[in-house]
């Protein structure tokens, strides 16, 4: 099964941002939608009327009032007062005969707040039609043409004889829900760019954090990271910064003290030679052998403490190219190996430390096999070598072992093929000291195949 990678900080940081407006947003929604909506916006009459007419008029909310023309008249003339005083006031103000208006409140959706209650008038003082009661004052309110009255429905005659009708505006969403949405949409965006300046703020510490330990292992003397951030990440900093500082401590003196001993041990192997000279000629062959061994044993481990982190001066390389170069070298010397090499693959490091880990991988694989395949391509963003054999192989639990200083294979790697445990050790070093990294793995087929992987200069631009 496959493993499913977490999402980055950043991802984690902004979709929690948004996640929360989201979230506030949707319960400002919830409220209003279950909140009882206000009553609807009317219009003037002087805005009935122009709609009426075909003209352009609107509501008192802005909606647009359009007129339909029909061949009957949709409905009566309300028995209702304010319809009737309604009707008059519209007539009046179209220039019409009072027959040819109708009106009826449009009470769909809200309460009957329009229509005035019933009383009963004390005698004397007039009734509804009086001149003192409420209908007189109601005349009065409906000859200005500029107050808003509640939404209604008008039809008049026209001189066709068929009838323009007009209703109040409607739709999905009344202006102000539209313009609580757009608020709310505004405010989203608004913030999406405030969101992802803080999830970048947040994030670029830890990921530079991430870049350092990643580096830590090819390059324990980088310099140590600016603490920034916030406070947690500036103590996981600090506590990296000490810890890479005694890292490095621990390996300069591990190599002092190799490297010492290493030093030592030349001179009493020197006096040997001069002792083994006096020695009878049957012994003496096999304990030159046993020094030679030995010096080359202290060359390697001088090599390996040397050599494990020094890149030396980095250069543009075809990967390709230096390959081809060191098959060349070997083939001189009568080895079966073959090579296919992609041109153009460019990297970026240390000829002669690259050289080395090569020079290690095609030791073992000439020296425990017979005919050796190199391919060179490119993969993923990387230059890519790969080294095959046709010898037994090493058993799955030791493929990595094998990179332990040290540490040889007797069943395969016996002393007769020469080394001392530290060919692979030196490989992997040399290419991860340059962003790079080397594995091995068994060939389904038999064999063994070393894959040496290096950054190219494209990959590392982009």
């Amino acid at each position: 099964m496959r493993d499913i990678r977490p999402p980055t900080v950043l991802l984690q940081v902004a979709l929690i941002a948004v996640v929360a407006v989201i979230a506030t947003q949707l319960t400002t929604l919830t409220i209003v939608a279950l909140a009882p909506a206000p009553q609807p916006a009317g219009y003037t009459l002087a805005s009935a009327s122009a709609a009426l007419r075909g003209q352009a008029a609107k509501s008192e909310d802005g909606r647009p009032l359009r007129r339909a023309v029909e061949a009957e008249p949709p409905f009566p003339q309300e028995r209702d007062p304010l319809a009737e005083a309604l009707a008059r006031g519209l007539a009046a103000e179209m220039g019409r005969d009072g027959s040819e208006v109708r009106v009826r409140m449009d009470r769909a959706g809200r309460p009957l707040w329009a229509r005035p209650p019933h009383r009963r008038e004390p005698q004397g003082q007039g009734g509804p039609q009086g001149p003192g009661g409420w209908m007189g004052g109601l005349r009065l309110g409906v000859v200005s043409n500029q107050i808003a009255f509640p939404p209604f429905l008008a039809t008049v005659r026209m001189e066709d004889g068929r009838w323009a009708v007009i209703k109040p505006p409607r739709g999905w969403l009344a202006p102000w829900q539209m313009t609580l949405l757009l608020s709310m949409v505004l405010s989203l965006l608004l913030l999406s760019p405030l969101i992802w300046w803080m999830s970048q703020r947040l994030a670029r510490p830890i990921r530079r954090f991430s870049h350092a330990a990643d580096r830590l292992g090819a390059d324990p003397d980088a310099p140590p990271l600016k603490p920034e951030g916030p406070n947690e990440v500036r103590l996981a900093i600090a506590a990296f910064n000490d810890m890479q500082a005694k890292l490095r401590e621990h390996i300069e003196r591990r190599t002092h003290t190799v490297a010492a001993i290493a030093h030592d041990l030349r001179t009493p192997l020197t006096r040997l030679r001069f002792r083994i000279e006096m020695m009878p000629p049957a012994q003496q062959k096999q304990a030159i052998r046993d020094i030679d061994e030995m010096d080359q044993l202290v060359a390697q481990a001088m090599q390996f403490v040397k050599g494990q982190f020094d890149v030396g001066q980095a250069e543009t390389l075809d990967f390709g190219d230096l390959v081809q170069d060191m098959v060349e070298r070997y083939a001189d010397t009568g080895a079966d190996i073959v090579v296919e090499a992609e041109p153009g693959l460019e990297v970026r490091g240390d000829p002669g430390v690259i050289r080395r880990g090569l020079s290690n991988l095609m030791d073992n694989a000439i020296g425990h096999a017979g005919s050796v395949s190199v391919q060179v391509e490119a993969e993923a963003g990387r230059a890519v070598a790969r080294i095959q054999d046709q010898g037994p192989g090493i058993p799955e639990d030791q493929l990595e072992r094998v990179f332990d200083p040290f540490f040889r294979l007797e069943a395969s790697r016996s002393r007769k093929t020469g080394g001392a445990g530290l060919g692979l050790s030196i490989a992997r070093h040399a290419v991860r000291a340059h962003g790079g990294d080397l594995t091995l793995a068994n060939a389904p087929e038999g064999g063994l195949i070393a894959t040496l992987s290096l950054p190219l200069i494209t990959a590392e631009a982009a």
